[in-house]
């Protein structure tokens, strides 16, 4: 019998991996894995010390094919993404907060909205995208 879920989790280390190699460039001071922020219940995939400002990275992303859709075409992700931002904003607003997503919604669906929605509200600073 699959274990599903063990699948997911295995795609997405490995977009994880993609992630790290797209933020790892000149200017980086200092990478750090699974970065628990303390008191407010939530962590991050990676926080990244660049020379000029701190980011502090979700990662989304996973294979596509069949009945999975990867990224923020799955509007499960993007709530999870805008819910870490959400709590993340409330007690420190002045981090800057960026999701990687390895495919992108579908313009105009509950996904894409909810997304637009956190980036003009300052819960998610930026949105990435690598496939």
């Amino acid at each position: 019998m699959n274990n599903f879920q063990s699948e997911s989790s295995k795609t997405g280390n490995e977009f994880e991996e993609l992630v790290k190699s797209a933020i790892t460039s000149d200017g980086v001071v200092s990478i750090e894995r699974d970065y628990y922020l303390d008191g407010i219940g939530c962590e991050v995939d990676f926080k990244v010390v660049y020379d000029d400002r701190t980011e502090y990275i979700e990662c989304k992303g996973g294979a596509s094919g069949g009945k999975k859709r990867p990224g923020a075409s799955r509007t499960d992700n993007v709530k999870k993404a805008v819910a870490n931002g959400a709590v993340i904003k409330a007690v420190y607003p002045d981090y800057y907060y960026v999701v990687y997503f390895s495919a992108p919604p579908k313009k105009g669906n509950y996904a894409d909205q909810m997304l637009q929605t956190a980036l003009s509200y300052g819960i998610i600073d930026e949105v990435r995208y690598l496939d």
